[in-house]
């Protein structure tokens, strides 16, 4: 049966093997052993892609027929929203609002009412689309920066903004000027009795120059930390160890010779501005008062050219490798002078209605997914490839497209109503903001559409391209005992494997924001893979037909949901069975300000941490596993969750973490919800 798929295969290895030595990104021919190696990577490559296809291909043939329009259809939606244009669609980029652009434009192709702004009419009145409807929710998000001054001068020399230097996001806008000294890796104190500062080094009024990184070996590697950078190398540990000995001006360079991506690379502010959080950051000004400057190996050296003292670089990065270093420069006078604009911004959520029939009208049924992403990784990359473009077609391009479909489908199925029919209202809820932690489904349900208590279900598609021959993870059952009975049929009929337990636990997407107002929610997702949050998560590697298969069983969830008379109870309202009216600790008061998952080494394993929550404050880390609470053993994100209920804010709870090969006991204090 795929005897015309393998023979196409053979061919299209045997030309890969053929190819030419040549790289058009490089412009030039490589030599023999690069071309030989680059040939074996890309023949491997193919090889697993359409292995892969014969995967799809075999699965396909046990299961009904996908229209093939339908595919058609989503592969176009996708590739639009994953083709690098978008940028990765990042809130605050071109790319994002282009996205955004595109879902209203397809929500308006399909016909359904503007979602916002319509406060003012009833339900019943929602076909009527006034100058103020919208199929946007406008959602502060912080500030974007831009520095609107940046000079830099060495002994009357200036320097080329944005070429040999650059201004970081916590930055002063301030001017300095003053002797310039180096300070090595400008770390207080690290593993080995490493101490970065002697008890007389006095920077008052210095301009110092210190390295990025930490020391490293003659591989360019940690000394400290095998395969990664430890925490003693965060640039903003450094800046405020010399902003706290009087320093009027931080210089940092990060060392050709380290083995990282952004090796010999200027830092900027967008490079070192933190992901959008919901209108929270890069609120109250800089972080620092003094200017924070990232200059290129080039620059470096011409400072120390200029102090005439003979010094390298290199030199000075091979003592700060061996202990720690404050070392004059020589003669050498900078004036700096940064000014940082920074202006208030949005991003949006995106929204359409398919208006109900009857007296269930009122009430709404939720469909949604977010379509925002990484951008170019500055944050949340699992490679740490800053800089890099980050297309997340799976995450969540996939989702996004299979929420159109959804409602292309829902929309005739409605058509095919009679006047006496009763259906609820579907809401089509694109959210942005949910890779910095769930801002845009968490600031809908503060300021929903209509009461939030007639939201009667929320249905998320989180990362659906990857269905092949895994199960599909259905999520948020636990929400509601009514659940389990509303997906059987559906997900029985579609043929597709499914697991009701999902391997990220229960509280990783936007319908975790919904169950936290109680309202019962599902979660359809096909799993974790080595691509998820990297560069590498990018369009021909999704199973078109699969996605559509999950799309199309979600819409057939959700017209059993919108037409049964019966309400679905959450777990945790008043009126659910076994459910003590007026509990206390129904949901945690508490925010850690992680992204949890599971761990194969036991425990809970930190993906991310967040600014300025009860984890940065007790320095937690991404890469930490936590074994122990309080005492007590985690296991896993769902054996943690409900641990979360029994703390109210102020509580300070032990911790025992394992970190690289080292396990610590830290101390943290649990800050309130904001």
């Amino acid at each position: 049966m795929h005897r015309p798929i393998i023979a196409a295969l053979s061919i299209l290895i045997a030309a890969t093997l053929q190819a030419p030595a040549w790289s058009s990104d490089a412009g030039f021919t490589q030599g023999p052993e690069t071309a030989r190696e680059l040939r074996k990577q890309r023949a491997q490559k193919n090889l697993e892609n359409n292995r892969r296809n014969l995967d799809r291909l075999a699965r396909d043939a046990d299961l009904p027929a996908v229209d093939e329009a339908l595919v058609e259809e989503f592969t176009r939606l996708i590739e639009y929203l994953s083709d690098p244009a978008r940028e990765g669609r990042v809130p605050g980029s071109i790319g994002i609002e282009e996205a955004a652009v595109f879902i209203e434009d397809e929500l308006g192709k399909i016909g359904l009412v503007p979602a916002f702004d319509l406060s003012e009419l009833s339900v019943d009145d929602v076909e009527i689309i006034t100058p103020n409807a919208s199929y946007r929710q406008p959602m502060p998000m912080g500030s974007s920066q831009a520095a609107v001054i940046q000079k830099f001068v060495i002994n009357g020399v200036e320097l080329s903004g944005g070429e040999d230097f650059a201004p970081l996001a916590y930055s002063g806008s301030t001017t300095a000027s003053g002797a310039v000294v180096f300070a090595g890796y400008a770390i207080v104190s690290g593993p080995n009795s490493y101490m970065g500062f002697g008890p007389n080094d006095d920077l008052k009024g210095k301009i110092v120059l210190c390295l990025k990184f930490e020391p490293m070996d003659e591989e360019g590697n940690s000394i400290w930390r095998e395969g990664r950078w430890s925490h003693h190398s965060r640039l903003t540990y450094k800046v405020s160890a010399l902003e706290r000995r009087g320093a009027s001006a931080v210089l940092i360079v990060s060392a050709d010779s380290a083995n990282d991506p952004t090796a010999g690379i200027l830092d900027t502010i967008d490079s070192t501005s933190p992901p959008a959080s919901m209108g929270r950051l890069n609120q109250g000004g800089p972080k620092f008062s003094i200017p924070v400057l990232s200059i290129t190996p080039y620059a470096a050296q011409m400072i120390l050219d200029n102090g005439g003292n003979g010094q390298t670089l290199e030199g000075l990065i091979a003592k700060a490798n061996k202990e720690g270093i404050v070392e004059s420069v020589g003669d050498v006078e900078a004036e700096i002078e940064i000014e940082i604009e920074r202006t208030k911004t949005y991003t949006d959520n995106v929204a359409g209605i398919l208006r109900g029939k009857g007296d269930l009208a009122g009430e709404f049924i939720v469909i949604g997914a977010h379509y925002d992403h990484l951008g170019y990784g500055h944050f949340g990359s699992r490679t740490g490839a800053k800089g890099t473009l980050h297309p997340g077609a799976d995450d969540n391009a996939s989702g996004t497209s299979g929420v159109i479909l959804a409602a292309q489908q829902l929309t005739r199925q409605y058509e095919l109503l009679s006047e006496t029919d009763h259906a609820r209202s579907i809401l089509f809820l694109l959210f942005t903001a949910e890779e910095s932690g769930l801002n845009g489904s968490r600031f809908y349900v503060d300021n929903p559409i209509t009461e939030i208590a007639n939201h009667h279900i929320m249905l998320n598609m989180d990362m659906i391209g990857r269905l092949e021959l895994d199960p599909l993870e259905v999520g948020g059952l636990k929400s509601s005992d009514q659940l389990y009975s509303l997906i059987s049929g559906p997900l029985e009929r579609s043929g597709i494997v499914y697991d009701t337990k999902t391997s990220v636990g229960e509280g990783r997407s936007d319908h975790a924001s919904f169950d936290a107002q109680k309202i019962p929610n599902l979660f359809f997702f096909t799993g974790l893979h080595d691509e998820y949050h990297t560069p590498e998560d990018t369009v021909d590697l999704i199973d078109m037909a699969g996605a559509v298969r999950v799309a199309i069983v979600v819409s057939e969830i959700a017209l059993d949901a919108a037409t049964m008379r019966e309400p679905f109870i959450h777990r945790r309202a008043p009126n659910a069975k076994g459910h003590k009216a007026n509990q206390e600790n129904d949901q945690p008061t508490i925010r850690i300000g992680i992204i949890p998952a599971d761990s194969s080494d036991g425990g809970l394993l930190v993906q991310r941490v967040f600014d300025n929550t009860s984890a940065s404050n007790a320095g937690l880390q991404s890469g930490d596993r936590i074994t122990h609470w309080g005492g007590d053993a985690i296991s896993s994100v769902d054996s943690w969750a409900p641990v979360l209920l029994e703390h109210k804010p102020g509580d300070v709870v032990a911790l025992t973490i394992v970190r690289g090969d080292e396990t610590l006991e830290i101390k943290m204090t649990l800050k309130g919800i904001e």
